[in-house]
């Protein structure tokens, strides 16, 4: 357990709000909050909100709340149920809406993004922070983000995989617009930004499929980013897992060719990738380049209803 109240850094060191959103995760929740405000290096401020959890959550938040006043606050709000995406985005919202008390007035110039039941390292943000700046003084005035890899664990600890991106045959290292708007390899909750990803990519659009994954967009469209091939969390595999580490799929065996043509197993995520990318471009179309808007209209149009067109732009996208 952590003392009382945890000593306040130097103050050289950079300050960081972690957004909790929790629900229904008293399991876990105290070891995660811990392993938060356990982080070295930085000055850690956590902001959480309960999605109106049915098991004791919001109680073990109040008490990190009463224990670490200068640390932990509590959102507030009758908005009910959002769901996971939602409560992300409304955090992500009032970090943006206000400065929080427990910095005097300042906002922090960093924002982490937390699920209720990992362990981050003792190193996690402070690595990520290291990186960040680097970004920044490279090209300053840019949104920025640094993620970073996972080790896959069980319910009681166990390793399952020492790196949840090999595990789950995802290339994270890809972080062209074609690649993201493709598909999604930042894990959110490893990702550390700078207020300018926020300030550029809020509201997140109700057609984006998640929260990081529309993230991820702004920082690979028009701002800047880099991927950490080194796991700086232990992701907590268990059945409650909103979305979970599942391994590679093995490849699909075809009866015949008709049935390899018109097979439509990704037509779903097509039109959800489809939905997403069209907000995107036209909310942004005016800070992107020729290519990146060619790029976007083509992902727009991936929910045509014909399997074979919707292949072919696929593995369009994947050449650009």
């Amino acid at each position: 357990m952590l003392p009382p109240q945890a000593p306040i850094q130097a103050p050289d060191q950079a300050h960081v709000q972690v957004l909790l959103p929790v629900y229904n995760g008293a399991r876990f929740l105290a070891e995660q909050i811990e392993s938060i405000l356990g982080q070295t290096g930085v000055h850690v401020m956590l902001l959480c909100r309960d999605d109106d959890s049915s098991d004791t959550s919001a109680a073990i938040l109040r008490d990190f709340e009463t224990r670490y006043p200068r640390q932990v606050r509590i959102l507030r709000d009758d908005l009910g149920n959002l769901g996971a995406s939602g409560n992300f985005s409304r955090l992500m919202q009032a970090a943006m809406e206000r400065p929080t008390t427990m910095t005097a007035g300042a906002c922090p110039p960093y924002i982490a993004l937390s699920d209720q039941d990992d362990l981050w390292h003792p190193d996690k943000l402070a690595t990520c922070v290291t990186h960040i700046q680097t970004l920044e003084t490279a090209q300053p005035g840019l949104p920025a983000l640094v993620h970073s890899d996972l080790r896959v664990i069980s319910e009681t600890g166990d390793e399952i995989a020492p790196s949840m991106s090999r595990y789950q045959g995802l290339q994270p290292q890809h972080s062209s617009l074609a690649a993201q708007v493709l598909s999604n390899t930042l894990t959110g909750c490893t990702s550390l930004m700078n207020r300018h990803l926020l300030e550029t990519g809020l509201p997140v659009p109700q057609e984006a499929i998640m929260h990081d994954w529309w993230l991820s967009l702004v920082a690979s469209a028009i701002g800047q980013r880099i991927y950490l091939d080194q796991a700086l969390i232990d992701y907590r595999q268990h059945a409650s897992n909103a979305i979970g580490a599942k391994a590679q799929d093995a490849p699909v065996a075809y009866r015949t060719i008709l049935h390899r043509l018109f097979d439509d197993r990704h037509g779903e995520i097509f039109r959800l990738n489809a939905r997403q990318a069209g907000a995107f471009l036209t909310r942004f179309k005016t800070r992107l380049s020729v290519k990146q808007r060619v790029v976007l209209w083509l992902a727009s149009h991936l929910d045509i209803p014909f399997p074979p067109l919707q292949r072919l732009t696929y593995r369009l996208l994947r050449k650009l």
